[in-house]
C-alpha cells in the first residue's frame, strides 16, 4: 500500500490517493467515497478498501475525499461553492458549476489522476437515491453486474451536466464510469461490506 498527494483543496487540504496492489498491473480500478461533502457514506467503503487484497494483476486506486473542504463543512459543494460533479467540460452549464470547467482543484486533481492512470473501472460514490445509475456516454455492463451484486436497481437518473462520470465515459473510456447512489443515512456495516466484495469482483 501506498499513498501519494494528488492535489489540495480550496482550504488546503490534501487529495489522497491510496494505491492498493502491484503499480504495474495492467487493470486499475477507481473508486471515489465521497464528491458532495454531505453524502459520506462511500467514505467507509473505500476504507475497507484501504485494508482489501485485490485479485492478481489489479490496482485499487482510492480517494476517500475527493471534495475534503465540503466533509469538513458538512456542505455538498467546494468552498468556493461549487458542485464538484457539475465542473467537467461535458455539457458543463455554468451556474453553480464554477467559472469555467475544471475551475476547481479538486476536479483537476481526479481529471489529472485519471488522464495519467487511465483506470479500467471508476466508481463514485453518492448519496441518497439507493440505486446505480446507468452510465451516462457509455454501455452499462459493468454498472449493471455491480447493482446486482450489492443489490440495488439499476435506473438512469437525469443527466447531470459537468458529471466527472460523462466526461470519462465520452473523452477517456467508454462505460468505464459509472455512479452509485448509497441510500441516505450512514451505511449499515454488512452493507459496506458487500460493497467492498462488489469492487474486488469487478
Amino acid at each position: 500500500m501506498s499513498d501519494e498527494v494528488i492535489g489540495r483543496s480550496v482550504q488546503g487540504r490534501p487529495i489522497t490517493l491510496v494505491r492498493i496492489g502491484d503499480p504495474a498491473a495492467p487493470r486499475k480500478v477507481l473508486a471515489v467515497g465521497c464528491i458532495h461533502g454531505n453524502e459520506p457514506a462511500g467514505r467507509g467503503i473505500v476504507g475497507e478498501l484501504m485494508r482489501a487484497s485485490p485479485a492478481a494483476e489489479t490496482q485499487l486506486l482510492l480517494v476517500r475525499d475527493m471534495n475534503p473542504d465540503g466533509f469538513a463543512h458538512h456542505q455538498r459543494a467546494n468552498a468556493h461553492g461549487v458542485d464538484l460533479n457539475r465542473n467537467s467540460p461535458e455539457h458543463w452549464a455554468g451556474a453553480g458549476a464554477g467559472a469555467r470547467p475544471w475551475s476547481e482543484p479538486e476536479t483537476r486533481a481526479i481529471r489529472d489522476l485519471v488522464l495519467r492512470e487511465h483506470p479500467t473501472v471508476s466508481l463514485y460514490y453518492h448519496q441518497p437515491f439507493g440505486l446505480v445509475d446507468v452510465p451516462e456516454g457509455g454501455r452499462p455492463a459493468v454498472a449493471r453486474r455491480y447493482s446486482e451484486l450489492v443489490g440495488l436497481p439499476l435506473k438512469r437518473l437525469a443527466r447531470r451536466p459537468g458529471s466527472i462520470t460523462r466526461w470519462q465515459n465520452v473523452q477517456v473510456q467508454r462505460g468505464s464510469a459509472f455512479v452509485v447512489e448509497l441510500a441516505a443515512g450512514p451505511l449499515a456495516p454488512e452493507l459496506r461490506l458487500r460493497h467492498v466484495a462488489a469492487v474486488l469482483a469487478l
